[in-house]
């Protein structure tokens, strides 16, 4: 019984040695791992270009669904206020329905920033 505690006992001061080398090295392995990432993502890719188009059409498409929620949310406050009959809540619902409209706007030339 008494190997089996001082197993326990060394496995376990093994484990929280490995966790207080991750905790204070945290930030280091992170960016290890993203330039891992970064080099596996161009290993595979048939050019750097491939990468860099496959990320702008991220961007694209997420800027875009982002714009379409916040004109989604204004058209909400117009309508809150069409139907309370309040002319701020009103023209703060059309301004954020037209900065929805712009960040849209925004997105469908992120491949003229980023060509």
């Amino acid at each position: 019984m008494k190997k089996q505690d001082t197993n326990r006992v060394t496995s376990n001061t093994v484990a929280q040695k490995v966790g207080i080398f991750f905790n204070k090295n945290a930030s280091v392995l992170a960016c290890m791992m993203l330039v891992a990432i970064i080099l596996s993502g161009t290993a595979f890719a048939s050019s750097a270009d491939a990468l860099w188009s496959t990320i702008s059409n991220l961007i694209q498409t997420w800027v875009t669904r982002l714009g379409g929620v916040i004109m989604f949310v204004g058209g909400v406050m117009f309508g809150l206020g069409w139907k309370s009959d309040d002319a701020e809540q009103k023209s703060r619902g059309i301004s954020t329905i037209i900065a929805g409209a712009i960040i849209v706007a925004i997105a469908a030339l992120t491949s003229q920033f980023f060509a």
